[in-house]
């Protein structure tokens, strides 16, 4: 951080976050906001573009789940969501509007049925820069990962990614909770979902990445050679595309430049499709939901879907800059909220995710979020593990589902010294005001 600092690459001092941490395969630690002016820096984030989670409340209550129906709802979701699935789920026509268009694209439900609950309201693109660079948007997204784009729509993925169904166990700012339609014991939903093999090409197109694989390194190089030398330009143009190859921590590209045009394409594109495959996250949800339960459980309310990693355009104080966020989330202090915005009166929700051993918690953005690069941490993982211990509560269980029919497991509960220490970090600078803890009950993991 010290180093990065000195760099001269930054605009603003960098802000680093609650459960900061390092990973070796990363370039800048994790929990970490850097502010730059005109340039796009790839290292400064995670090769994931919009990856995000997202929170649905539903119609159910504690008392109504039980082993049987926790065992059928998993089953269809670990099969609704199974990452080894072959077909495709979308045509090319509705991959080029995902692409464009992310959760505002014509996939069967009305864009302002989302429209507040969603960052951005789920797009990366102006509908004037899609009508003005629509041909451009598709092409900066090499062809050859279309086909698998197409197969993976709508997962939630491997490694950390989940779904966990969590009970709202204790209320802690009942007016916000109200406000929001939440109440003690309801049941709600929280996944954690990326770009998938789409948003890692593109997130290590206009640079060198650390994290890959020997085999994932000849695919990209693969791809990213006639990307880049036989796309037009000059000779000289391609022969400093070769820069993108080179092991180079924080390489800044010109955001106005022909190349940071591509690059904010590419990226714009992978975030749109992560935004548009949460909402068809939460659709499968809805039919496992009612599947089980029937008229009972009514379709899932979307509480609130964000990015935690990306690059994004952003107003702070009174000058834009191009902010860069590594696994951390945006916060926008209520007195910025638009008037028209329903959160605008409590903030909008904050999710701070613990693990699926530890509660989680519902937040609400705070004013010293001004002070942070309008930033918080995305989770507690790193300080769970640190912090955490076995909890002597017996009936502090999760029920661990995976898919191909992996046998349930049942983890015993930690307590929640690590994911307590990351919100009281965040609360006693007013970056977010906490309104509800979330138990976990049950997880699909990969």
């Amino acid at each position: 951080l010290e180093r990065l600092s000195r760099s001269g690459l930054l605009a603003l001092p960098l802000v680093a976050l609650p459960d900061l941490h390092l990973k070796p395969t990363l370039e800048t630690p994790s929990s970490t906001v850097t502010a730059t002016r005109e340039t796009l820096i790839l290292g400064l984030t995670s090769p994931s573009p919009n990856c995000g989670m997202a929170l649905a409340a539903t119609s159910l209550g504690r008392d109504d789940l039980d082993e049987k129906r926790l065992d059928e709802l998993f089953e269809r979701l670990a099969w609704a969501l199974d990452p080894e699935r072959r077909a495709p789920v979308i045509g090319d026509a509705a991959l080029d509007e995902v692409l464009l268009h992310g959760a505002a694209a014509n996939l069967g439900t009305s864009p302002s049925d989302f429209a507040h609950a969603i960052a951005d309201g789920g797009r990366a693109f102006s509908p004037h820069e899609v009508e003005a660079h629509r041909a451009d948007i598709l092409a900066s997204v090499p062809n050859g990962f279309r086909p698998l784009a197409r197969r993976e729509f709508g997962l939630i993925g491997r490694g950390n990614h989940f779904l966990e169904l969590q009970e709202l166990d204790e209320v802690l700012d009942e007016a916000i909770a109200a406000a929001w339609g939440l109440s003690a014991g309801q049941v709600v939903v929280m996944y954690h979902a990326d770009s998938g093999h789409l948003g890692a090409i593109a997130g290590r197109l206009f640079a060198h990445r650390r994290k890959n694989t020997p085999r994932g390194r000849l695919i990209e190089w693969h791809v990213k050679l006639p990307y880049h030398l036989l796309n037009g330009g000059s000779p000289y143009d391609r022969w400093r595309r070769l820069r993108y190859f080179l092991p180079r921590p924080w390489l800044p590209i010109q955001a106005d430049s022909y190349e940071g045009r591509r690059c904010r394409w590419a990226l714009g594109a992978a975030a749109n499709y992560a935004f548009a495959g949460r909402l068809v996250v939460l659709e499968a949800l809805g039919q496992a939901l009612e599947a089980v339960w029937g008229s009972a459980a009514r379709s899932p309310r979307l509480i609130y879907d964000a990015p935690h990693n990306g690059i994004w355009r952003e107003r702070i104080g009174e000058q834009t800059f191009w902010i860069h966020r590594h696994n951390a989330v945006r916060v926008t202090p209520p007195s910025r909220l638009p008037t028209e915005n329903p959160y605008q009166e409590t903030g909008h929700p904050v999710l701070l995710p613990g693990t699926e051993r530890t509660s989680s918690y519902l937040c609400a953005s705070g004013e010293g979020a001004a002070a942070s690069l309008h930033s918080a941490g995305h989770g507690a993982g790193h300080t769970v593990q640190a912090l955490g211990r076995e909890s002597d509560d017996p009936t502090h269980v999760t029920r661990v589902y995976g898919y191909g029919g992996r046998p349930v497991e049942l983890r015993p509960g930690l307590g929640d010294e690590g994911v307590d220490t990351v919100l009281r970090a965040l609360t006693v600078h007013d970056i977010v005001r906490p309104v509800a803890r979330l138990r976990p009950l049950a997880v699909l993991k990969g």
